[in-house]
């Protein structure tokens, strides 16, 4: 016990003897200003923080776009963030300068486009179709021209002072699209194309482009677009028909009608048998009538059927021939007959629009062919002869509807949502 108590008094004398050394090797502060000098030497010590600075970015904010597309043989039809535009199917090289204030002009790898019927009065190598199977092949042309060919929509883009905010830097489009194709077995040359679009050149302003859902589901049916529409229209339906009416071809399609999209089950197409070939047919019928050898054109015939109207009770398609309208309506009749007759895959897929009207099913019409009046009339009448009830509608605005119809993709396509 004794040994315990010496130790620890000898511990209490240790650290009382370290103390007291401490305290004589501190300086005693006993003025203010001795304070003050303190606090500043500390000030000095201690290292200032660094500022974080933030990196500058000098180029122009991202826009994302939504893009619908459908190049087709005869009409290119396009909608941008919810605008449509169409224009021929038809482009070309040309030489010189392009030309200002006018849609559908651009500069692409070096070279200098201009798209639709535009391009006829410029000097430049030979014209390229769509129709010459070119749809694929120059996709890339159709839909640069597409953004292009809209009346404002980069010109909104190029104005716009926060946009395009660095003059010299491109304006950057992330763009997320929606392709209709008849094609969709060839998705892996498609994506091959539309990787390998870069950027492109409109009123001397630099448009870069990415494309943003490529390992998506892009690609949908030429006439997906008229399927929502009609699936809006009979949510309840399990399955109905699009009869598609374009340019080059004549389709059927079966839709199966889901809980939220349709989809395409099965399709007859007539290759060959669109309005080319129907306006080819009207031509010569009215080649053998009294206007025969009047210096007829096959634009004049495409121009008459796009001014066909109802006038009198009756309806009225005027061929202008010099100062005259000559009505041409008599002679269409024979020209869709013999559209049926000369070509046998024309006549099958009508028998089958036939056969499942027949059987209860709806079938809806679209395509650029349905817009004339006469044409959508005499098709109906061949196809609902002696079927008591049939359910067959052409949809309203008939050649534009594949491409506004997809606007329903995105918010569902019940018409009562």
């Amino acid at each position: 016990m004794t040994t315990n108590n010496s130790n620890n008094s000898n511990g209490n004398a240790n650290r009382t003897v370290t103390a007291n050394n401490t305290l004589e090797t501190m300086e005693t502060i006993t003025t203010t200003e001795q304070l003050e000098t303190a606090q500043q030497v500390n000030k000095t010590e201690q290292p200032k923080p660094k500022k974080k600075t933030r990196k500058r970015n000098d180029n122009n904010k991202i826009q994302h776009v939504d893009l619908v597309l459908d190049a087709g043989s005869h009409n290119c039809k396009a909608m941008v963030d919810g605008y449509s535009n169409s224009f021929a199917s038809m482009f070309k090289e040309i030489k010189g300068e392009l030309p200002s204030g006018m849609a559908g002009v651009f500069s692409y790898n070096n070279k200098n486009y201009v798209v639709g019927k535009l391009s006829q009065g410029f000097q430049g190598k030979e014209t390229i179709h769509a129709f010459k199977d070119n749809k694929i092949s120059k996709l890339d042309i159709w839909l640069i021209g597409a953004l292009t060919y809209d009346c404002d929509f980069l010109d909104s883009l190029i104005e716009h002072p926060t946009v395009n905010k660095y003059k010299s830097k491109p304006i950057q489009l992330h763009i997320n699209l929606k392709l209709l194709s008849l094609s969709s077995g060839k998705k892996g040359d498609i994506t091959k194309i539309l990787t390998n679009i870069n950027a492109f050149t409109y009123r001397n302003k630099e448009f870069q482009i990415t494309f943003t859902n490529l390992e998506e589901e892009y690609i949908y049916s030429e006439g997906f677009g008229s399927a929502l529409t009609a699936k809006s229209m009979s949510p309840d339906d399990r399955e109905f028909y699009i009869l598609d009416l374009g340019g080059g071809t004549l389709t059927l399609t079966q839709y199966f009608n889901g809980r939220d999209k349709p989809k395409a089950n099965d399709r007859i197409i007539a290759t060959g048998g669109g309005m080319e070939v129907v306006g080819e047919c009207i031509f010569k019928a009215v080649a053998k009538s009294d206007m025969g050898g009047q210096g007829l054109e096959m634009s004049g015939i495409f121009a008459a059927l796009k001014a066909c109207r109802i006038k009198d009770g009756n309806y009225f398609t005027p061929y202008s021939l010099g100062r005259k309208n000559i009505d041409i309506s008599q002679s269409i009749p024979d020209g869709l007959d013999n559209w049926i007759l000369e070509n046998p895959t024309i006549k099958k897929v009508l028998n089958e629009a036939r056969r499942v009207l027949n059987a209860g099913h709806k079938v809806y019409a679209t395509g650029g062919g349905f817009a004339c009046g006469l044409i959508a009339q005499w098709i109906s009448n061949y196809l609902i002869e002696e079927i008591e009830v049939a359910q067959f509608e052409v949809l309203s605005k008939p050649e534009s509807i594949n491409v506004t119809g997809m606007k329903l993709l995105n918010r569902g396509t019940n018409i009562n949502d």
